[in-house]
């Protein structure tokens, strides 16, 4: 009988120690990498579309050529919209989560 007391008492002890390492092992800190990268994302886009804007104005008030502006334009673009993918992609991933 004083085996069971003591092998059940040595079970509780290993278990009341080992919980907090296997309770943040199983935590995910994926979700908090997420929202950072997504922050980041986030600003970048905001400074993309600042900078569409910025062009426009500078084509408007006659800063830019016509071809200056085509290219300039077409290139910060196509880097917001594949900042809006890849924002996306990582809303896609954190709800499938």
């Amino acid at each position: 009988m004083a085996y069971v007391i003591i092998a059940v008492i040595s079970v509780a002890l290993v278990a009341l120690v080992a919980w907090p390492l296997v309770a943040r092992a199983g935590s995910d800190s994926a979700p908090a990498e997420h929202m950072d990268d997504r922050l980041a994302i986030e600003e970048e886009l905001q400074r993309s579309l600042d900078s569409i804007r910025e062009i426009e104005m500078d084509h408007r008030s006659g800063n830019l050529s016509d071809e200056d502006f085509a290219a300039l334009d077409r290139d910060e673009r196509a880097r917001a919209v594949e900042l809006m993918r890849r924002r996306d992609a990582l809303s896609a991933g954190q709800e499938a989560t």
